[in-house]
């Protein structure tokens, strides 16, 4: 979770955060909610192993079950069985899959933090592989189908619900009318350690005149190394105090070949002693890093999942006031462009990028109003539009009456039969009129 001191803030437990917080800062009559919060601990977020079962809070129980443990369902349903939830809400995909097996008549809220068949695409692209394709569906498939209400991340994603939905027989007469899927942007809000005295500093060791372009957090099957490294070694050739500093690296279990790829580039660079690796840094030491920064970066591959996903590091860039470059494609980048927290690049051009690289760094050296404005302005839109109150205004309205979906219970079959097809000419007949339908039947044979 993000007010853990751990060396990784995945996007899930950023999701999980907003949530919460959203439920606990919600006001109004009927807005008080008794929280059990039930979180899936990833072992590799953390340098030492095992963690409490339950964890002290005064706004809310929390159990943890490792993700790891062969029990872990059976321990979920055994909390949900003493808990009696009136609704359930699962935050990210992995979540959703496995509230969709917990045996429950209880309204279920599926959030799906980004689409898992785009990722998939993306994985299968860099591994060379389509194998991965069916555990993903399969996960897809069973919380479409349990499901009462769903979330996305982008309005794109909401629309690639709706299109599994339809595959899967959920739009139909029952649910006509209903509003299957709400749309929830990513939200920040300052971290308690992040405004902490206790927050540890880390020097970066840079010139004192350099500027630092920060990227932050990993390197995804979507990121497009290629471009970043062209882009940034070609601004720093017109540069000469930009140095390119990244915290991160790797995802274990995900993609390992983006990062060292990106590493092999840059070894064979001539400005190699210019681009400075972190690596995965304990949340606490981020604020500092921020604050030696000039501006942030994000580089992605034009594709669906770039289309349908978000980027948090762009949501953290700006809540800290630095300005971003970052290419176009994800719903993000846009606001970005729309509110003028920085500039914004054509995916795959490489020359653009240096380019944008260059304009920021030559506005930082004029000090100028411009570059001082995107930091503002970035963090205006964050503390406007990205709060979680804002942002979980959905989530809250459903709270106040939330039902299973009208269709829960109804298996729609598109094979069909014999007597749905007879049921279905019947129909036909009966609302067309015998004779007009026999001689179109006739003109049909004619032609």
């Amino acid at each position: 979770m993000p007010e853990e001191n751990t060396p990784a803030r995945p996007a899930a437990g950023l999701r999980t955060w907003q949530f919460l917080k959203g439920l606990e800062n919600a006001s109004g009559a009927s807005a008080h909610f008794q929280v059990r919060l039930i979180t899936i601990d990833m072992p590799e977020c953390r340098r030492q192993s095992g963690v409490s079962d339950r964890i002290e809070s005064k706004t809310h129980e929390h159990f943890v079950v490792s993700k790891n443990d062969i029990d872990l369902l059976k321990k979920i349903q055994h909390l949900h069985d003493e808990f009696h939830p009136d609704v359930i809400i699962s935050v990210n995909t992995y979540p959703s899959y496995i509230a969709a097996g917990i045996k429950s008549l209880t309204p279920l809220w599926a959030d799906l933090n980004g689409w898992i068949m785009a990722e998939a695409q993306a994985q299968a692209f860099k591994m060379g592989s389509n194998d991965y394709l069916a555990h993903y569906f399969e996960m897809e498939k069973k919380i479409i189908e349990a499901a009462d209400k769903f979330s996305s991340v982008s309005k794109a994603q909401s629309n690639a619900i709706l299109g599994e939905l339809a595959t899967f027989g959920r739009l139909n007469k029952e649910s006509f009318g209903y509003k299957f899927v709400e749309h929830i942007p990513n939200g920040t809000e300052w971290f308690t350690n992040e405004k902490s005295a206790e927050n540890a500093e880390m020097s970066l060791n840079l010139p004192e005149n350099a500027f630092a372009l920060l990227w932050v957090g990993g390197y995804n099957t979507w990121v497009d190394e290629f471009t970043l490294f062209k882009g940034v070694s070609e601004a720093m050739e017109k540069c000469p105090n930009l140095y390119f500093v990244s915290t991160g690296g790797q995802i274990s279990g995900l993609d390992g070949q983006t990062f060292e790829k990106f590493k092999k580039l840059i070894e064979e660079s001539e400005y190699k002693n210019r681009f400075i690796f972190l690596g995965w840094v304990e949340t606490a030491a981020m604020p500092s890093i921020y604050a030696r920064a000039q501006a942030g970066i994000n580089v992605d591959r034009r594709c669906i999942e770039t289309l349908t996903g978000a980027r948090n590091r762009l949501n953290e860039m700006m809540k800290f006031g630095l300005p971003v470059i970052t290419t176009l494609g994800s719903e993000i980048s846009y606001e970005v462009a729309r509110v003028g927290a920085g500039l914004t690049v054509k995916s795959g051009d490489h020359e653009a990028l240096a380019a944008a690289i260059t304009k920021i760094y030559n506005e930082w050296n004029e000090e100028s109003a411009k570059f001082k404005g995107y930091g503002r302005n970035g963090l205006e839109y964050i503390q406007n539009e990205c709060n979680y109150s804002l942002t979980l205004k959905p989530l809250i309205e459903w709270l106040e009456n939330p039902r299973p979906a009208p269709d829960r219970g109804v298996d729609v079959k598109f094979e069909g039969g014999a007597a749905v097809k007879i049921r279905m000419v019947w129909k036909y007949l009966r609302a067309n009129g015998f004779k007009k339908s026999f001689q179109k039947f006739l003109q049909k044979l004619k032609n």
